[in-house]
Parts: structure tokens; sequence; C-alpha cells
């Protein structure tokens, strides 16, 4: 999980993303479930059905351990020299 992959200009930080019901919502399905408790998560998404693109976003899993909706992030920060935009 990794909200703000980009900032480092690492391209190598890409491999960690993953499709938005991948093996980090999988993990926090499993607590959702034990705890009966909403969970908010920030991943790095890999859109598989949209060429691959990449988004920093935040899924939400249901106290049942379902996915209710997911979050891409709509504005892009300029930070400094950071601009995420570029990346």
């Amino acid at each position: 999980m990794m909200p703000f992959a980009f900032c480092t200009r690492e391209k190598r930080w890409c491999e960690f993303a993953e499709p938005v019901n991948g093996e980090s919502t999988q993990f926090l399905h499993e607590f959702a479930l034990k705890y009966n408790m909403v969970i908010i998560s920030s991943i790095l998404e890999r859109d598989i059905n949209h060429g691959e693109t990449l988004w920093n976003i935040v899924v939400i899993i249901g106290n049942h351990g379902n996915i209710i909706g997911k979050h891409r992030k709509n504005h892009i920060p300029r930070v400094g020299d950071f601009n995420e935009s570029m990346y």
C-alpha cells in the first residue's frame, strides 16, 4: 500500500500497483470481516481494463468484506518542484 509512490520519481515502485481487488484489498478483507469494521485504505491501482493505467486511489471495504467503492484522486498536487502529473 503506497499512497504517494510517485513522489519518489523512481519508476520501480510501479511494480507494486495492483487491481482494486488485488492482494492488498484481499488482505484487508479478512480484517474487515474479523473485526466487523469498514476499512478505507490507499493503494496504487493498476487499471487492467484501461491500458494498465496507474491510479493513486483509496478502496473502501465494507464490514462484510465487500468492496463498497473506490475513489481515484482527481486533483494533482504540485509541491515545491514535485509535480505528480509528470508521473
